[in-house]
């Protein structure tokens, strides 16, 4: 059914691109990005017993895990490590969520 020539979208071709599109939204009423910027979302560790950390890529991250690499700012939580984890409590990546905060972050040279 997929290969119906007046159908080429499947609905989870259609379910990725819009995962994929959301994680580029800007905040809800924002203004654009001025040029050489990115608005990026903060993201909270959800494990009950953290402080909470919020991970914030304007400030990047001092990568406890790994010293001698820190995260530096700018960097998206998306693109963080698969293996990264939160530097207060050591949980994965994956316990994460996203916050209705963003930040701008102007691109590095």
């Amino acid at each position: 059914m997929a290969d119906r020539p007046d159908r080429p979208w499947t609905r989870r071709a259609v379910v990725a691109g819009l995962a994929a599109a959301a994680s580029f939204a800007t905040a809800p009423g924002a203004a654009p990005a001025p040029p050489g910027a990115r608005r990026l979302r903060k993201w909270r560790c959800v494990n009950q017993d953290c402080e909470p950390y919020v991970y914030d890529p304007s400030l990047g991250d001092p990568n406890m895990a790994d010293e001698g690499h820190p995260i530096p700012p700018g960097v998206a939580f998306e693109d963080l490590p698969d293996t990264w984890i939160c530097p207060v409590c050591g949980d994965p990546k994956a316990l994460f969520i996203p916050l209705d905060e963003w930040v701008e972050v102007t691109a590095q040279a």
